[in-house]
């Protein structure tokens, strides 16, 4: 009985053109994963820091505050630190006297690592975004407060501790600070929160991105009145 014969590829010279084939297709698909691996990592190098950036919250500018949509500030007299025209940190409310009937501007200057805000074209504050605490001398020189800045997702926070009456022995102020944007970048919202033994208080300023000043420090992002 004749046996079967299984058909296989031709050998010239001791090679086979199929198995020839079948490393070509190997060796193409190998090098063509290696080749979507290069611009995966590529793309990924691109997009990360862009990603970075659009998740960093940016509160460089010139704010204007809006008296009709924030609350109405607290008693100067009561929460008064002794601190004046926000010098070495302060300058915020009852730490430097902001608000009352005058318009307010606050412009903001921001990088990867500090914050910096000024009042008047004076620099008032200066915040290190590293969330540690910072200390600062008051206004007496007698006592030291404390300032803790950091980004938070999408909002920056800023804790501090301030002698109250700003003498050796009194009781401790206790301010944090939430800072967020509007999805448009155009409205800035602060929260305060006060805390004494006796007293908490909590109020919200809104203010509006508008044009800086002649002569006002502003970085990059600054803009015309809508």
């Amino acid at each position: 009985m004749a046996r079967s014969r299984l058909s296989r590829p031709k050998a010239y010279g001791g090679c086979s053109f199929g198995n020839e084939q079948d490393e070509a297709e190997m060796e193409s698909a190998m090098r063509m994963r290696t080749a979507m691996k290069k611009h995966a990592l590529v793309l990924g190098m691109i997009l990360l820091p862009t990603l970075a950036m659009a998740a960093t919250p940016d509160f460089s500018g010139s704010w204007v505050r809006n008296p009709a949509d924030s609350d109405p500030m607290p008693n100067q007299m009561y929460w008064v630190t002794r601190e004046v025209g926000g010098g070495g940190g302060g300058g915020r409310g009852g730490r430097g006297g902001r608000g009352g009937g005058a318009e307010v501007t606050l412009t903001v200057q921001q990088d990867a690592k500090t914050l910096q805000v000024s009042q008047s074209n004076e620099i008032a504050r200066k915040y290190t975004l590293d969330g540690k605490a910072h200390a600062r001398p008051t206004d007496t020189g007698i006592q030291k407060a404390e300032d803790t800045a950091d980004l938070e997702g999408d909002s920056l926070v800023i804790d501090t501790v301030e002698p109250f009456g700003g003498m050796p022995g009194n009781a401790s102020l206790k301010i944090k600070e939430t800072w967020s944007l509007s999805p448009d970048g155009k409205t800035l919202t602060i929260t305060t929160t006060r805390d004494i033994p006796a007293r908490h208080q909590t109020f919200k300023e809104v203010y509006t991105k508008t044009q800086a000043q002649p002569g006002a420090i502003c970085s990059a992002g600054c803009i015309g009145p809508q």
